[in-house]
């Protein structure tokens, strides 16, 4: 008795060393082999049924085209552990067409992509760059696959549709549009950060001030939350860039309000740090709000691009992922330390920034020994 072709190709899967993730023609998973389960450390029966986007990034091009030699095409793209980490593969993907016995795409679906893991992509910076550029398209797809549908449905049924329902599609077109605009915004700071295009114009400035400045400017995205200021009496004057510092600010302490819940606090302390002459030439900046905590291993990322997390509420904000990367890259750029920790209920982000030291602050050895050394140059 012979063997059907369903058969046939559930043993050629389980043999090949390769990922397999096939999905419907609506983008869901249907089937995922063990190689994949092994790689992701998701089981087949968390993945069926969710959205392909769950476990893997793919580029636009990566669609079934055979090229002139009649082998279909290759390219990067990138599988999502369930650790968080990515792990970037080389790809094909098969279009899987319907036929008679209605078998084969109740197993599979609409296409298959099959992940060769016997050829990872050799460069880091090749990776990267890959991970980038397939997380910025991913990134950009999602609100222009709103904008274009909520316009087609204003286009084809606006006369049909009440007044309330035009408002409501115009308002998400509005935030989706927004939304790019953002991403769009955080993008060219990221390459103007990588590429050291930016100018800082570093002067001493009032931190308690700025403060009081950003937390207002936030009052409207606050509604729900409590903010409150411990800034210490006399504080030194901070050695920033008046823009950066704002947009440090901003970053911090508009992420502790959109991650934590309603009718908590969001807690901004100011203190000083002395060195070991007990001058004070440092000042630490803490943001701690109430919200549900970050695990260890997120802790890892967060700083990274497109660093999200995936919990409850980071699933309900909107957000570029690149807010923390971009902020730790400016704390840097002041000469100043940025760091994480975190347990259920509360998280709190620390910066440490130069403070202004006046003259009459520095110990007479300290210009002694410079004044010394200075003659001895001579």
């Amino acid at each position: 008795m012979g063997h059907t072709s369903e058969e046939l190709l559930k043993a050629i899967i389980a043999c090949s060393p390769d990922g397999y993730v096939s999905c419907n023609e609506f983008g869901k998973i249907v089937f995922v082999n063990e190689v994949i389960e092994k790689i992701t450390g998701w089981n087949a029966k968390e993945l069926i049924g969710q959205e392909a986007s769950k476990i893997c990034s793919l580029p636009e091009s990566l669609t079934a085209t055979a090229s002139k030699d009649g082998k279909i095409k290759s390219q990067a793209a990138i599988l999502f552990r369930r650790d968080g980490k990515k792990i970037t593969l080389n790809a094909r993907q098969i279009e899987i067409k319907k036929t008679d016995t209605g078998k084969l795409e109740n197993l599979f679906g609409g296409y298959m992509t099959i992940f060769h893991t016997e050829s990872p992509i050799s460069s880091n910076l090749e990776r990267a760059q890959i991970e980038f550029v397939s997380t910025v398209s991913h990134e950009l797809r999602t609100p222009l696959t709103s904008i274009k549908g909520f316009t087609d449905t204003l286009l084809k049924s606006g006369d049909k549709l009440s007044d309330e329902n035009k408002k409501k599609y115009i308002t998400i077109i509005k935030e989706q549009a927004d939304r790019l605009i953002r991403l769009v915004e955080d993008l060219l700071a990221v390459s103007r950060l990588e590429s050291q295009n930016f100018q800082l114009t570093v002067r001493s400035l009032d931190l308690r001030k700025y403060v009081s400045k950003v937390c207002e400017s936030l009052n409207s995205r606050a509604i729900n939350h409590k903010i409150i200021q411990k800034i210490e009496d006399n504080l030194p004057h901070i050695w920033a860039d008046a823009d950066r510092l704002e947009q440090i600010l901003t970053n911090l302490i508009d992420n502790g309000i959109k991650y934590s819940p309603n009718g908590s606090a969001v807690t901004i302390s100011v203190s000083v740090i002395p060195n070991e002459e007990k001058i004070k030439d440092r000042l630490k900046i803490e943001i701690s709000d109430q919200g549900i905590g970050i695990n260890e291993l997120d802790l890892q990322k967060i700083f990274t691009k497109f660093g999200r997390l995936d919990n409850p509420l980071t699933r309900q904000t909107q957000g570029t992922g690149l807010g923390l990367f971009i902020t730790k890259s400016l704390v840097l750029a002041l000469k100043g330390e940025i760091s994480v920790k975190s347990k259920p209920g509360e998280t709190t982000f620390t910066v440490i920034l130069p403070a202004v030291v006046p003259e009459a602050a520095i110990p007479i050895s300290t210009i002694d020994d410079l004044s010394a050394n200075i003659k001895g140059k001579d």
